[in-house]
């Protein structure tokens, strides 16, 4: 009588018959499969391309105030960026002042009016705006968006120094000087599009020392150092075509 043991073993060995003639046709054509794979004698380590080490970044940019309640000041400019290494920057912008006075300034106006017919709102804005910064980008990377296009990005912090100008209407230029100190600090990320072009965006919290308007009374206050939150959008350039590699 056979034993159970051997019954079940009896009943195994079509089935190891089978996994060993699979595994030994797999083995012999592995080699095909092998000599047709693009990576064949490509280096086991690959250096990634760096988009920003070494090169310039010319840039259009849009600056806008947010929060401001009586005047919204918009700042179109300029900026340049030396990349030194692949995570570090430094640059500058320049920006023209366009103020656009806001609903808040037209109501006070209205509403003053009626018990001190000869007042005249007097708001500040900013004429122009020069510094210089540094940036730092800790986080590079790389995604496809719609399942086909890569992209580049990175996600930076900056710190700036400059000068703003000031502009207003008689009684606040009385009050403040036209030209105050802007030091800033901000963040925002930068996409690539190609090796060529990139898109920025980034928020700044850039200080400035002057008075925003006239009080009730038709009177300005003395200045004060405030902040003043700044959103940045653009278009860069970079230069030359060529892409470093990592060490």
């Amino acid at each position: 009588m056979m034993q159970p043991g051997h019954t079940f073993a009896r009943k195994l060995l079509p089935l190891f018959g089978v996994v060993l003639a699979v595994l030994s046709a797999t083995t012999a054509l592995v080699p095909l499969a092998h000599a047709d794979d693009v990576l064949e004698n490509a280096p086991v380590m690959r250096r990634a391309l760096q988009y920003r080490a070494g090169r310039q970044e010319l840039g259009l940019i849009f600056n806008a105030t947010l929060g401001d309640p009586y005047t919204r000041n918009l700042l179109p400019g300029i900026r340049y960026d030396y990349h030194i290494l692949e995570w570090l920057a430094v640059g500058a912008d320049l920006m023209y002042g366009i103020p656009v006075v806001t609903g808040t300034s037209d109501q006070v106006a209205t509403k003053v009016r009626v018990s001190n017919p000869a007042f005249i709102m007097e708001p500040s804005s900013i004429s122009y705006m020069a510094n210089a910064h540094v940036q730092a980008s800790p986080l590079v990377g790389k995604f496809v968006a719609f399942g086909s296009l890569p992209i580049q990005f990175d996600l930076h912090a900056t710190l700036s120094f400059g000068i703003a100008g000031l502009t207003g209407g008689p009684t606040i230029s009385a009050a403040q000087s036209g030209t105050t100190i802007a030091p800033g600090i901000g963040g925002g990320f930068r996409l690539f599009f190609s090796r060529f072009l990139a898109l920025n965006i980034d928020l700044a919290d850039v200080y400035m020392k002057r008075t925003l308007a006239v009080t009730r009374f038709g009177q300005a206050q003395d200045p004060v150092f405030a902040s003043n939150l700044l959103f940045s959008g653009g278009i860069s350039f970079f230069l030359p075509p060529n892409l470093r590699r990592a060490d």
